[in-house]
């Protein structure tokens, strides 16, 4: 019996310390990591075109009477450091500011990522995910 409860326990104790060092090992993903696809960032070019060019403007430079910048140092040091899922959620409740919650949570990352081809993250093979669960394990980086 107590061999038994020695194998169980070795046994619980090799699961644990595998589990701990998986975690330990995860990598963490960032915007420079190609989070987004170019046909996404087209298609949110699309969108972005259609919806937030009058508060934000055709460069996303930002209007003087409306929206803020979404390109360039005042936009990425204001999100640097955080996880998309702030800025998705931010986009997703407030936008745009005269329909919020108007746009479909795919659209809203397809804006995402046109908003990141704008300011220069790589894109890659797969596409932004809409997912909350998801965003929040990448994070806005400006640098490694």
């Amino acid at each position: 019996m107590r061999v038994l409860i020695l194998i169980v326990a070795m046994a619980s104790a090799t699961a644990f310390m595998r589990d701990a060092a998986a975690k330990r090992t995860a990598v963490e993903r960032t915007t420079l990591d190609s989070v987004y696809s170019a046909a996404q960032a087209s298609h949110g070019d699309t969108i972005y075109k259609a919806t937030c060019v009058k508060c934000h403007g055709a460069a996303l430079e930002g209007t003087a009477t409306d929206g803020g910048p979404l390109t360039g140092k005042p936009f990425l040091d204001n999100w640097n450091g955080l996880a998309m899922d702030q800025l998705f959620d931010k986009v997703f409740t407030t936008m745009p500011s005269d329909k919020p919650q108007s746009l479909p949570r795919k659209e809203v990352a397809d804006v995402l990522a046109y908003v990141l081809s704008r300011n220069q993250f790589p894109a890659g093979s797969a596409a932004l995910p809409d997912s909350m669960e998801l965003l929040r394990d990448i994070k806005i980086a400006t640098s490694r």
